[in-house]
């Protein structure tokens, strides 16, 4: 035999290879989803992206808004509030 005659023709994978292709992915992902450390991890992880996802926006809030909800629950009136707040934006658009 020669190595011309031993050589075939490469075929493209055929239904059943890709079926059990898939068999073997499945029981794969299947078995990892009732791995408990795994369920561990992926509720972990869900947490910290909320509790991530909160102090953005909590960090998202302006000082000026976050100083005028201060006034008006110690009680000072709206026209000081509105004072302060004037003071606090001239502040941040001269520092920007």
């Amino acid at each position: 035999m020669t190595a011309q005659t031993t050589r075939r023709p490469v075929h493209a994978p055929g239904v059943r290879q890709r079926m059990v292709r898939y068999w073997i992915m499945l029981a794969t992902v299947s078995r990892v989803l009732r791995d408990r450390r795994f369920q561990e991890r992926v509720i972990t992880a869900a947490i910290g992206a909320v509790a991530l996802a909160q102090l953005g926006r909590d960090n998202q809030a302006r000082p000026v808004r976050r100083a005028a909800s201060w006034y008006s629950k110690l009680g000072v009136s709206e026209e000081q509030a509105a004072r302060v707040r004037e003071a606090l934006d001239l502040d941040e658009s001269s520092q920007g």
